[in-house]
């Protein structure tokens, strides 16, 4: 194997790697400016952005695919070609793709349609399916049968606001109402800076049990049965419908992957362009009945198949393991993450880094961030954060950010799987037990089983690959002691906990002549009893005891993968844990791999003991010279050597407000999102007027900032304001309320021209309107919060104070009069170095988004990590060094009121406006109390690194 230098790692990472940039969800989310658009890409490429995904989405004012929409795209598509960037095109308005933004709603032949069940005392003429109990099961009947008084009852339901999707017609008009519009206006562009399109969680219908009347002709003609006879299955634990569900799922998943991927993937063929996208909910095998039952065979028909990754936990390999063995089997050298989502505005980039090293580590190359955002103005807050558009308090840290994927990118496209044992995929085991009404409760022993297995390979360190059933029937050949999928072979095969494998998966491993560890043998073959002559010949013990690399993770937190090829050898080891470090043992790799940094692009030698901190990722590099070390650190607390020399402004929140309408008396004192959808439901049109009342306690300068929206007066104390543009956005302003402050009590009060368009109200609260319309809503007029920006502290009744003096070296700066701060403190001291030695500035027992490093004039920034290796810029003797911490924007934006938990590790829109679940003014979701997050840090240290070798 060809043994490639660190320099030549250097040199390729010195040429233009663009095409393996991150490439992020741009959400257009407000009355959009070409001005503003192109302005945007430029702020993409200074921060190390190889293209951008234009994303219609919550809060887009003007017409989806009208003349301004396309006049957008068509200065954007300009400023790509200009900059030798890629543009996609989220191919939906919200989400899930394929209603056109609801234009295809106005068919009823392309509404979805789904089941549902009840048990009738009569015969219910107007149901679709109606059965009655037998010895041997269930029989569907057309009229009543004397005597009998429980009949089970089928109902065929259309939804409103969804289309089918597993039809074909629907694929087709949904192709010819959004693809083929941006192929009549940009036909040039296609191959070029317009590289595809982004398809988005489709799904038949999942709020109920799915149902397409394109199935029943496949059915009759490929079973010669009426699919109408097992249709009651779908909804009972019964063995008896073990057979129909599996034929009933199967054919489901292939309507799903054959005639909406399939479809798009031939289109985007034919026009010279790439389809990427993901399907909903990856993560494990009970929930991808959410979607379409089963997600790897769609990855065949995607050029970039992707997946998405929500929250701040990513506690298995399972997401990156699928797509990346579809990818490895079938040649596909590109895959796609769309990540980051609903991890809220406290997570870290540190944290963001974990998030996806799991998934690259596993099989992704290409990273979409979720989201950047046109405006955070109105929705554009509330749409599951975080943001990474300057916006962000870290934009100066986010191209080391992007470099960083960028590189890893590289490594993870150009390299290929190293894996000792192949799992066949436990999906077609839900089939057998799923019933929708029951959700991921729902068979989730199947998924609890193969959480079981992957735990114990991760402990052993195996590394694994998956064979999906219809993928391995299509492309599986069995080659003497091998199983070969496409690119890849095999010699040692798991079959997990299965009670039923498909007749083709058995033909193959009856015919394999290689090791094949049986978890538990299944007992029947597509849902039906059989005799499965399988045995097992190797043990998962034996197993791990042929792994390529001698691996223990202890304690189960960290997980090990591999790549290999002409760059060589890496490996790869994640804590999957966020709150408890890891431990690893391994056997002679460190004589063999050293440490890889790829923001510095340098090399350490390692311990073939290590421990992972919380969330932490390690990259080893296989290298000619490396050793094995044992490392000694000592930990120097330099706390009080430094201080508090300067905070940058704060804030205060006005979220509650006393309402009029039509010049009544103002009402009580309510949150914002009370009052909001107290004009949301009574679907009101007319003059509002809010009054905010907030208190000072001494005369400073202080700004007023508010979004605009379709507000016709402003007045602090009664005298006007008068209103600019704010720099932080487009669609925010400002104003000095300076001369008009007065000790004390203060009112605020301004007046909205209030309205909201017909389907608002319907969207929102009725019960047949899914996500789909409201993914795809827009407010006339939006109630937000206003703030208060200058250089004071809040007392515990949020009354403004001059600040008298600095805050103290804390992470709880939020308890000391700053609970809505967005911005920086900085804070400076003295290091003395006795020359000798590694020093690590450690900034680990603090919480912020990123630091600005200065140490004795020269810059260096804490990004990825909370800790610095700063030697390089130490001079023997005294050394000045300051920080400049960054916080997020947690604490300005919130959620302030969610009850269950300060800070949940995923959110959503409902976390900051409890939309939908205000009930008589109140809502459960509500507390009174404002939550605040720490920032700032509780330590300064240093560590002194030893390396014995």
């Amino acid at each position: 194997m060809k043994n490639t230098s660190l320099e030549a790692l250097r040199e390729i990472f010195a040429q233009d790697l663009d095409a393996y940039r991150p490439v992020p969800f741009w959400s257009w989310n407000n009355a959009l400016e070409e001005d503003e658009l192109v302005k945007q890409i430029e702020d993409m490429k200074e921060a190390g952005i190889g293209g951008f995904i234009m994303h219609a989405r919550t809060g887009l004012s003007i017409e989806y695919l009208g003349e301004k929409w396309f006049s957008c795209v068509e200065a954007c598509l300009k400023k790509a070609r200009e900059l030798g960037m890629q543009a996609w095109v989220y191919d939906e308005n919200g989400w899930p793709s394929g209603f056109v933004g609801g234009k295809l709603l106005q068919n009823p032949e392309y509404l979805a349609r789904f089941l549902t069940y009840k048990v009738c005392e009569s015969f219910d003429s107007e149901a679709f399916c109606v059965y009655q109990k037998t010895n041997s099961g269930y029989q569907r009947i057309t009229e009543p049968t004397v005597g009998l008084s429980e009949y089970h009852c089928v109902y065929l339901g259309v939804s409103p606001a969804n289309t089918d999707i597993l039809n074909p017609r629907v694929v087709d008009a949904f192709l010819k109402e959004t693809h083929e519009q941006y192929y009549r206006r940009f036909p040039e562009s296609f191959g070029r800076e317009l590289a595809g399109f982004f398809t988005d969680e489709p799904q038949y219908y999942r709020w109920e049990t799915p149902y397409t009347p394109i199935a029943e002709d496949i059915y009759l003609s490929e079973y010669g049965e009426d699919i109408r006879d097992g249709l009651i299955y779908l909804f009972l634990h019964d063995e008896n419908g073990y057979v129909f569900r599996q034929r009933y799922y199967r054919l489901l998943n292939r309507l799903y992957t054959e005639n909406f991927y399939g479809r798009i993937y031939e289109w985007c063929e034919a026009h010279h362009c790439k389809l990427t996208g993901h399907s909903i909910e990856e993560s494990s095998p009970v929930r991808q009945m959410w979607g379409g039952a089963g997600v790897m065979p769609s990855y065949e028909y995607e050029h970039i198949p992707a997946v998405d990754c929500l929250g701040r936990d990513c506690k298995n390999e399972l997401l990156g393991k699928q797509v990346g063995s579809v990818a490895s089997q079938l040649g596909i050298h590109r895959v796609m993450t769309e990540t980051f989502a609903c991890s809220g505005y406290d997570v870290t980039p540190g944290e963001l880094k974990s998030i996806a090293d799991a998934q690259y580590f596993n099989g992704v190359n290409m990273l979409c961030h979720h989201l950047f955002p046109y405006s955070l103005a109105g929705q554009g807050k509330h749409d599951h954060p975080p943001v990474f558009s300057k916006h962000s308090n870290w934009w100066e840290g986010f191209r080391t950010f992007n470099e960083y994927f960028t590189r890893l990118g590289y490594i993870v496209a150009n390299t290929d799987d190293r894996y000792d044992v192949l799992i066949i995929h436990p999906l077609r085991d839900v089939y057998l037990e799923f019933v929708q009404s029951e959700g991921n409760n729902s068979a989730k022993d199947v998924d609890d089983s193969l959480d079981e297995l992957l735990m114990t390979l991760r402990k052993k360190g195996v590394c694994f690959q998956l064979a999906d059933e219809s993928i391995l029937e299509r492309h599986g050949a069995v080659e003497g002691n091998e199983l070969v999928i496409g690119n890849c072979r095999y010699n040692r095969i798991i079959l997990p906990r299965m009670s039923t494998i498909s007749a083709a998966t058995k033909t193959l491993l009856e015919q394999f002549g290689g090791k094949l560890c049986i978890i538990d043998k299944p007992t029947m073959v597509d849902g039906m009893p059989a005799e499965i002559g399988l045995t097992s010949n190797i043990t998962l013990d034996e197993i791990a005891q042929e792994a390529r690399i001698s691996f223990a993770s202890l304690d189960g937190r960290c997980g090990l993968s591999a790549r290999g090829g002409e760059l060589d050898e890496f490996l790869f080891i994640k804590n999957y844990s966020r709150t408890e470090s890891g431990r690893v043992q391994m056997k002679n790799v460190a004589e063999h791999y050293q440490l890889l940094d790829l923001e510095t692009l340098t090399l350490k030698p390692i311990s073939n003991d290590l421990t992972l901190e919380p969330c932490d990722g390690l990259i080893l590099y296989r290298d000619r010279d490396a050793k094995a070390v044992e490392s000694h650190t000592v930990t120097e607390t330099l706390t009080p050597q430094f201080h508090v020399r300067d905070i940058s402004e704060n804030y205060l929140v006005l979220d509650r407000a006393r309402m009029s309408l039509d010049g009544a008396p103002f009402g009580e004192e309510l949150p914002l999102p009370r009052l909001f959808e107290d004009l949301l439901r009574a679907d009101y049109r007319g003059s509002v007027t809010f009054n905010h009342r907030f208190r000072v306690a001494d005369r400073m300068p202080l700004t007023l900032i508010m979004e605009r929206d379709r507000v016709t007066s402003v007045t602090l104390n009664g005298s006007p304001l008068k209103l600019t543009e704010s720099a932080f956005d487009i669609c925010f302003m400002e104003a000095d309320i300076t001369p008009f402050l007065r000790i004390g009590e203060n009112e605020l009060v301004y007046t909205t021209d209030y309205y909201q368009h017909d389907g608002v109200h319907y969207a929102l609260f009725d019960p047949m309107a899914t996500e789909s319309l409201r993914n795809c809503l827009y407010y006339d007029t939006n109630i937000e919060n206003l703030y208060i920006k200058g250089d004071f502290v809040l007392d515990a009744e949020h009354v403004i104070k001059r600040r008298a003096e600095l805050p103290h070296l804390t992470s709880q700066t939020h308890l000391h009069g700053y609970p809505f701060f967005k911005g920086e403190i900085t804070l400076e001291g003295e290091y003395n170095y006795n020359g000798i030695g590694t020093r690590i500035l450690s900034l680990k027992k603090g919480r912020f988004a990123m630091a600005l490093l200065t140490v004795n004039g020269q810059r260096t920034d804490m990004t990825l990590h909370t800790e610095k290796d700063i030697t390089a810029y130490l001079q023997k003797g005294k050394n000045d060094i300051k920080i400049v911490l960054r916080s997020g924007l947690r604490n300005l934006f919130g959620p302030h009121h969610w009850r269950s938990v300060p800070e949940p590790t995923a959110l959503s829109p409902i976390c900051f406006t409890m939309r939908g679940t205000w009930n008589g003014g109140i809502s459960r979701l509500y507390t009174p109390d404002y939550q605040s997050v720490p920032f700032g840090v509780d330590e300064v240290e240093m560590i002194s690194e030893m390396l014995q070798k």
